[in-house]
């Protein structure tokens, strides 16, 4: 019993990982409340989004914390920075205020972040370890998915209510230091060789690989990121639904992931080396669902549609790095790998932001970054045909 808590114990670390836009629901009560005190909806948005810049500059100094922290405590400072940044608007609704709380908010994710992944390859070994970590995605997921259909029931409240959902980080860091055993650590780097250590420096021509497909991610990221801050605004203006049908839409799109997960072996061995055009393609037809979009039943189906192949494209990448990229530098890989992806999330609104000089439609975006999708879709699917030939 003890060993399968420490095992629900440390998936439940990751349940909280991807929780930055579990919110969004919230987003045109925010608006309209801050509007009042003269701040524009580009900055309401921006709160959303926010918490990823702070991501980014933890990953940027995590080798150096790792030499000088333990992981246990960088866990437990991690979870509590999480929850009480995420419920300070719950207390207090100042924006200056809440900006401040969104990026602890974010340093609390960033703590966690790679942690949460290592600390399962670093307990198990062989099938256990495959299958755990293939059940830490899911949970990664499923906790997004549930913390937005929360704050979508919780919008019947308030807008600041809805926040409360960051408490179950108090209840993830009880689990952990309850059922997660201390184990001996070492600094990141201890038992490696000097002949291992010159191996794991990266070629100009991997760095320039692994930056494409950074790039790849961040850009997929961005666009679900996107989705995530628009779908609830467009579905309030057009008067197509409420704000909790519209978490309800948002929770549907995250848990797509789930089945995109189950499917990636099949659909890789089927499309092969077109997968990551495949994926940007529908992502883009997805995109311009939402631009046509006069109906919920509409938005409902873009949501499912860009949910489920902005899963795999992200897999994809994971999965590319793991097989091209030897296995002493998946490491630094994999963090420039993130560092991609968590700026994808970042730019995510202020990308929505300069679009919006061109037009006042909230849907216009999404032409633009829809047709940008299929252009890049195209352009991947010559590049691999090219490459057969």
């Amino acid at each position: 019993m003890k060993y399968t808590m420490e095992k629900i114990s440390l998936l439940a670390l990751s349940l909280m990982l991807v929780s930055t836009y579990a919110i969004s629901p919230a987003l045109p009560q925010m608006i309209s409340y801050y509007s009042a005190k003269g701040y524009s909806s580009d900055k309401v948005e921006l709160l959303v989004s926010l918490p990823s810049f702070a991501i980014i500059g933890v990953l940027l100094v995590t080798p150096m914390l790792s030499k000088l922290l333990s992981q246990r405590f960088i866990i437990v400072s991690g979870l509590l920075l999480l929850s009480l940044g995420g419920l300070f608007p719950l207390v207090y609704q100042s924006y200056s205020l809440v900006f401040l709380s969104r990026l602890v908010l974010g340093i609390g994710i960033g703590l966690m972040n790679a942690r949460a992944i290592s600390i399962i390859s670093q307990r198990f070994t062989g099938r256990e370890r495959t299958r755990l970590l293939g059940l830490r995605g899911s949970a990664e997921v499923l906790g997004s998915a549930l913390l937005t259909l929360l704050a979508g029931q919780l919008l019947n409240f308030s807008w600041s209510v809805s926040f409360a959902i960051y408490a179950a980080g108090f209840l993830i860091l009880g689990l952990y230091l309850l059922f997660v055993p201390q184990i001996p650590e070492h600094a990141d780097g201890a038992g490696i060789s000097d002949e291992d250590r010159g191996n794991e420096r990266l070629s100009w021509k991997q760095i320039s690989y692994i930056l494409a497909l950074a790039l790849y991610a961040g850009f997929v990221i961005l666009i679900n990121s996107a989705n995530t801050l628009r779908i609830p605004l467009l579905i309030d203006k057009l008067g197509l639904g409420t704000a909790q049908q519209s978490s309800f839409i948002l929770s549907l799109m995250m848990l797509m992931g789930i089945l995109a997960g189950s499917l990636f072996q099949s659909l890789l061995d089927y499309f092969k080396d077109y997968l990551m055009a495949v994926v940007v393609l529908l992502l883009g037809l997805g995109l311009l669902l939402f631009w046509l979009a006069n109906s919920l039943w509409l938005i409902g189906l873009g949501a499912l549609l860009t949910g489920f192949v902005y899963s795999l494209g992200v897999t994809c990448v994971f999965n590319l790095i793991s097989e091209t990229i030897p296995k002493q530098q998946v490491h630094t890989a994999t963090t420039l790998i993130l560092l991609g992806c968590n700026l994808g999330g970042a730019c995510a609104s202020l990308v929505l932001s300069f679009l919006g000089y061109f037009t006042n439609s909230l849907s216009f975006a999404f032409a633009i970054l829809g047709f940008l999708s299929l252009g890049l879709g195209f352009a991947l699917l010559l590049a691999s045909r090219l490459r057969k030939k």
